[in-house]
């Protein structure tokens, strides 16, 4: 089973833009489809995403020179480049600024997925060696390194569908159709206030770092590996 990724494509031209977007959606990803760098500022989830696409010869700031600023902000990110320069020295100047792999144009899709294979294996092998070990949930009882802690049924659904969910990541939307609740500003602020609770027990059995990141407008992912029992 693919591993669901959530994606940023930033490439200027509609369609390999649009071409992209449907094969990688069709792969089971999440995508979020821009023309230029300058559109990434104001996308609600770029933030969270798991892996870039990024054309090199973009309108406004260069692919390069985005992929450092991305590579600065976010070591771990996937960032693939795309470009119709194949010379070895654009391919060496693109891994300098931060791609992990050079794709040449035209792209090939079946390379494109592969690649992306193989970066979602290698993110889900880091993300299990810097992630806190031996986090278990059993029923209503989540049990750490540092003690065991109970939760409220509530609490156990929300982090169960957490854990399974591809890439550990829920929408409100989803998370209120498990409660058996409407998406409403009064159910918005009560999972909040809920998250920030869940948030503590993890902490409070040995888990470390933010464990539960807010999507703003999304919903909410698990960023640490919890085994269900």
């Amino acid at each position: 089973m693919v591993t669901q990724l959530n994606i940023v494509v930033v490439e200027d031209n509609t369609d390999l833009r649009t071409l992209l977007e449907k094969a990688l959606r069709k792969d089971g990803h999440h995508v979020i489809p821009l023309s230029c760098a300058e559109e990434l500022e104001d996308q609600a989830g770029s933030d969270h995403a798991d892996a870039f696409l990024i054309d090199i010869n973009l309108p406004g700031e260069d692919g390069l020179t985005l992929a450092k600023r991305i590579r600065k902000a976010h070591p771990l990110v996937g960032i693939i480049m795309l470009s119709a320069r194949s010379a070895l020295d654009d391919k060496l100047n693109g891994y300098d600024c931060g791609a992990d792999i050079y794709l040449t144009k035209p792209v090939s899709l079946p390379e494109l997925s592969a690649a992306l294979r193989s970066f979602a294996r290698r993110r889900m092998a880091t993300l299990t060696h810097i992630t806190p070990q031996g986090l278990t949930l059993n029923k209503l009882e989540l049990q750490g390194k540092q003690t065991t802690v109970k939760l409220t049924t509530q609490e156990a659904i929300v982090l169960t569908a957490l854990a399974r969910a591809p890439a550990g990541r829920l929408e409100t939307w989803q998370i209120a159709d498990l409660l058996g609740a409407q998406v409403d500003e009064p159910f918005k602020a009560s999972l909040a206030v809920r998250m920030v609770r869940l948030r503590k027990k993890l902490m409070d059995t040995g888990a470390e770092g933010v464990v539960i990141e807010s999507l703003r407008n999304i919903g909410y992912k698990l960023t640490t590996h919890i085994q269900i029992l």
